[in-house]
């Protein structure tokens, strides 16, 4: 967590490199400097621009004003990206197998998600994603273990027979 702080303590790094100059045909062995504005891994804009918010962990979904009474926030915390690498943030939530219906149909009212699906051994959805009116863009992942007390749940009619889903709430630092 410390190199976090210090990455968004430094918004802009600047690139040294040196090169030959050649004037006319000739080749000289005078070196020039240039200096580049370089994004930083906590904002991923240049220098004179806004990062993009939010840049701390926390109850996502109650700081957008989509807070439901049927989820229960767990926690946050940091997550990187595989590839680039680009840090981040995870809230993880979790409903009540017995309101995961109402929870699955209400997220497909205000993000881009597609309802949960039967998949070998799981409940589980492609990823949603959420861009609220700043521009700050978040990923939306629900899944939970069908696998319950040697019986598998495969209907939705039984979701009430899944203790829980765990519901996360991804936001990067910035976009690739």
């Amino acid at each position: 967590m410390k190199w976090l702080v210090n990455a968004m303590l430094s918004c802009c790094l600047a690139v040294v490199s040196a090169g030959t100059t050649s004037h006319a045909g000739e080749t000289s062995n005078v070196h020039a400097k240039t200096v580049q504005r370089q994004p930083s891994l906590a904002c991923g804009n240049h220098c004179d621009e806004r990062p993009e918010p939010p840049l701390s962990c926390g109850d996502y979904l109650k700081q957008i004003g989509r807070q439901h009474w049927k989820l229960t926030f767990l926690k946050c915390k940091p997550v990187m990206m595989d590839a680039p690498k680009i840090p981040g943030f995870e809230a993880i939530y979790r409903v009540d197998g017995s309101h995961l219906d109402e929870v699955d149909t209400w997220l497909t009212t205000w993000a881009d998600w597609k309802r949960l699906r039967f998949s070998c051994c799981q409940w589980d959805a492609p990823e949603g994603f959420y861009r609220d009116k700043s521009g700050s863009e978040y990923i939306i992942n629900m899944g939970a273990d069908a696998y319950v007390n040697g019986h598998m749940i495969d209907q939705r009619k039984d979701f009430a027979k899944l203790p829980f889903a765990i519901l996360t709430v991804t936001h990067y630092l910035y976009s690739p």
